[in-house]
C-alpha cells in the first residue's frame, strides 16, 4: 500500500523509538506514537468540531479545532500547517507549544495511545471543513466551552478534555478569558 500512513513510535518523553503503521497503532492496545491537537482562534472564539460519524474512534464527539499525527520527517509545526490545509482548508500561521500529554484511551476494538502536544493560535477564521473529517463546526469562548465540557463531558472525545485543561493551565490562556 503505497498510500500507508506511517507514524512515528515514541516513548513517553516523546523520544523516537521506531515507526509503524496509523492502523497498527490504533489496533488493540495500540502502540504510543506522535500527535498534536490544535485550537484556533478567531475574535477570542475558538473553533470546535464534531467529527465525523464515519470516523473510527469517537465518531460524532466534539473535539478540538483539529487533530492529526506528526510523520516522519516534519516538526509539530509542518504536521500542523499540512493538516490545517487538508481538514480546513485553512492557513495557520506558527503555533505556540502550551501543553503535553501522554494518554491511552481504549474504544471497542481499537485505541488512541500517543504522546500528544498542544497547539495554539489565532488565525483568519477562513475555513471550508472536508465533510470526511468533520460534520459541523462551532465557535464559543472558552468559559462557553467550560461550562459544556462539565455539563456533557461525554460528548466530547478524552483528549480534548486533557487538551484543554493543558490549555487552560498554559500562561497563553489567559489572553483568551
Amino acid at each position: 500500500m503505497a498510500d500507508q500512513e506511517i507514524l512515528i513510535l515514541v516513548d513517553d518523553e516523546d523520544n523516537e523509538l521506531g515507526t509503524d503503521t496509523r492502523e497498527n497503532c490504533h489496533a488493540g492496545n495500540g502502540r504510543r506514537h506522535r500527535a498534536y491537537t490544535t485550537f484556533l482562534f478567531h475574535h477570542g472564539k475558538m473553533l470546535l468540531q464534531q467529527r465525523s460519524r464515519k470516523k473510527l474512534l469517537w465518531p460524532g464527539a466534539w473535539d478540538v479545532s483539529y487533530t492529526s499525527h506528526v510523520f516522519p520527517g516534519e516538526t509539530y509545526q509542518q504536521a500542523a500547517a499540512r493538516r490545517a490545509r487538508q481538514e480546513l482548508n485553512a492557513t495557520v500561521g506558527p503555533l505556540t507549544d502550551v501543553s503535553s500529554f501522554v494518554y491511552f484511551a481504549p474504544q471497542g476494538e481499537n485505541a488512541e495511545n500517543e504522546f500528544c502536544r498542544v497547539l495554539i493560535g489565532d488565525f483568519d477564521g477562513k475555513i471550508t471543513p472536508d465533510p470526511d473529517e468533520m460534520t459541523a463546526v462551532r465557535w464559543a469562548t472558552v468559559s462557553e466551552v467550560s461550562v459544556d465540557l462539565k455539563a456533557h463531558p461525554d460528548s466530547y472525545t478524552p483528549w480534548f478534555k486533557l487538551s484543554f485543561e493543558g490549555f487552560l493551565k498554559s500562561p497563553a490562556a489567559r489572553r483568551y478569558a
